[in-house]
């Protein structure tokens, strides 16, 4: 039932298949998807700012080790908090998405922009003490964007479209409610009882002013299917960061395997690397098979689905048409 889907391979050689299919906003101002169109990214956000946050330490600005109190003192246990532990979230903090009044302060209010200290409000008991578990946290990189403003005096919005976007000719991509959105994206949909509902309040944010701008740092990014498609191939081939860097980031733990920004993903049963994403409407995975060299990028406007599916499929087809062709029968 998505209204709209949009897709991208990279293969071996470098080459790039991109397909979509459907719409990206439906009724009286109906548009299709095309291969420029922007789907909210959510978490894929958290790929770039921890680009930035390890670009940041390679240039001998921050180091991952240092207690976050250095820059954020107030913060409860943050002569304990690391930079390393709001990357890889084991923080052992709070997620304000578990907030229990999250869904009337965001979704009952649609038009709202948030700010940073609002959302910092929306807190509650610790998971853990910190470095002790791992517990998946977006209040971590909400955190991660203050540290980002006290060692360059810029948001973060500026220093990814200045180090990423701009670079890589990310065109396509925007930082929602740190900047403005160039390009109309696509609007978010759950299908339920039979017809679509949608978020859309009436500006360019997705899925709304709201919920595009609590997601900040941790979620706030919009992107095209070929520009998250080139973004996956400049990180993980190591173009943006130094060899160490990358190994910061890729190394993920046997159990919880989550490394910087990074995670463990599967696609036709191999192992893979990658982050998926979501926001009210919508759904975004980028995986790539290390060993095969191949990657695969999938956006939808379609919420509470799950994309697993379908990149197996890609997967496995595009790894069938790699295969040699077989030597002629003499």
């Amino acid at each position: 039932h998505a209204p709209g889907v949009a897709a991208a391979v990279r293969l071996p050689d470098g080459s790039r298949w991109v397909g979509v299919s459907g719409k990206a906003i439906k009724g009286k101002d109906s548009r299709p998807v095309w291969p420029g169109t922007p789907f909210a990214a959510g978490s894929l956000t958290k790929t770039f700012m921890s680009a930035l946050i390890l670009q940041l330490r390679d240039e001998g600005l921050l180091r991952l080790g240092t207690p976050i109190a250095e820059w954020i003192p107030w913060y409860p246990k943050a002569d304990k908090i690391t930079v390393k532990m709001l990357l890889n979230h084991r923080s052992g903090i709070f997620d304000y998405f578990a907030h229990r009044r999250y869904e009337k302060l965001v979704f009952g209010r649609p038009q709202h922009k948030w700010t940073r200290g609002e959302i910092l409000k929306l807190s509650g008991p610790r998971y853990c003490a910190p470095g002790k578990c791992f517990r998946y946290s977006n209040t971590n990189y909400v955190l991660l964007d203050i540290i980002v403003n006290k060692v360059t005096r810029r948001s973060s919005a500026a220093e990814i479209r200045d180090r990423f976007l701009e670079p890589l000719g990310l065109n396509e991509t925007f930082f929602q409610g740190q900047e403005p959105i160039g390009k109309t994206p696509a609007k978010g949909y759950w299908y339920l009882g039979g017809r679509y509902h949608g978020f859309a309040d009436g500006s360019r944010r997705r899925p709304n002013t709201s919920a595009a701008t609590v997601a900040h740092t941790a979620g706030a990014m919009v992107s095209s299917v070929r520009d998250i498609s080139d973004w996956q191939d400049a990180l993980l081939s190591g173009e943006l960061l130094s060899p160490k860097a990358m190994e910061l980031m890729l190394t993920l733990p046997d159990r919880n395997p989550y490394g910087l920004g990074i995670r463990r993903a599967w696609l036709d049963g191999k192992a893979g690397i990658g982050h998926g994403g979501s926001l009210r409407g919508f759904v975004s995975i980028m995986y790539r098979l290390p060993e095969e060299d191949l990657d695969v990028v999938i956006l939808t406007n379609l919420g509470r689905t799950s994309l697993q599916s379908l990149a197996d499929k890609l997967t496995r087809v595009t790894l069938k048409h790699l295969e040699p062709e077989p030597p002629p029968e003499p």
